[in-house]
């Protein structure tokens, strides 16, 4: 009978036996079996651009709100919600009404041109001079304000055209000039105020309507990469990179998002091919069949 270390012996010869009887060929076979289906591209150099990104709400160029001179009683109203209107135009008219005196109706009129936003009358409702009857905005031209940290507020200058988008109207892009930068900080928050205004000349921008901003601060090349090509092990990030069908672990520095790729540094090259589908299947030095390569 065999001892255990005889066994082993006899297995082990065997073994080597099979591996020296397999041709070149057969062996090429095996590690392409063995390899792990990947899918790569070449890096490529591009100007990278510094966004600053600015969310805030549209505001309108000024608005004035509305009030009687005199208690009273609404007698009449000439203008309704949302209508358009113009400096001095009257809006409505206020009958005092003290017991034993008569007095001519009072006018109320707009202060500003502008729209009727907000229209708190009633013919016939009783009012007292602390009473906001209307509100009137000016909004053929409109403001987005937004908050921006204080240690990018230098980088910023007024006049420079900035594209802003609203929700409401994802397809446009409205054009608009930074108008003012606050000249103070909040102490709380470390950001101060941004306006940046444009024109609405269709009125279709209504005020509190949520828009961004994206300002191109400064620009510079370097090497972008799919952001799902990077892969997280512990606190560091790595790419797989290629080299005669042998992935490569490369530990990376990330630096710009652009859309759906990031700027990466260390050890990598532009034309460098890196692995973009497959690589949570990889560990350092696994082989690797290329099954695809995109072209960008």
């Amino acid at each position: 009978m065999l001892s255990r270390f005889g066994i082993i012996i006899a297995l082990s010869i065997v073994t080597l036996s099979c591996s020296k009887d397999e041709s070149p060929d057969e062996a090429k076979q095996t590690l392409t079996r063995q390899a792990v289906p990947v899918t790569v591209m070449k890096i490529r150099r591009s100007e990278i651009a510094e966004q600053l990104k600015i969310i805030g709400d549209i505001r309108p160029l000024y608005q004035v709100d509305i009030f009687s001179k005199v208690n009273g009683v609404i007698r009449s109203e000439n203008v309704e919600l949302g209508q358009q209107v113009s400096k001095d135009q009257v809006l409505a008219e206020v009958q005092q009404d003290i017991p034993g005196m008569e007095f001519t109706p009072v006018k109320i009129e707009a202060t500003q041109d502008g729209i009727i936003s907000l229209d708190l009358v009633e013919a016939g409702a009783r009012i007292t001079p602390q009473q906001k009857l209307y509100t009137i905005q000016q909004i053929e031209q409109v403001y987005m304000v937004g908050r921006v940290l204080e240690s990018m507020l230098g980088q910023l200058r007024t006049g420079w055209v900035v594209p802003v988008k609203v929700d409401a109207f994802p397809e446009e892009i409205f054009n608009g000039k930074i108008a003012e930068i606050s000249p103070v900080v909040d102490a709380s928050t470390r950001m101060g105020e941004v306006k940046i205004q444009f024109t609405n000349p269709r009125k279709q921008l209504k005020p509190g309507m949520f828009a961004q901003a994206e300002i191109k601060i400064s620009s510079h090349p370097g090497l972008l990469v799919p952001i799902d090509a990077i892969i997280r092990r512990g606190a560091n990030q790595y790419i797989f990179k290629i080299e005669n069908d042998i992935a490569h672990q490369i530990k990376i520095e990330t630096g710009t998002a652009v859309g759906n790729n990031i700027e990466v540094s260390n050890q990598l090259q532009e034309s460098d091919r890196i692995v973009v589908f497959g690589q949570n299947l990889l560990n350092d030095l696994s082989a690797v069949q290329v099954v695809e390569e995109i072209q960008q």
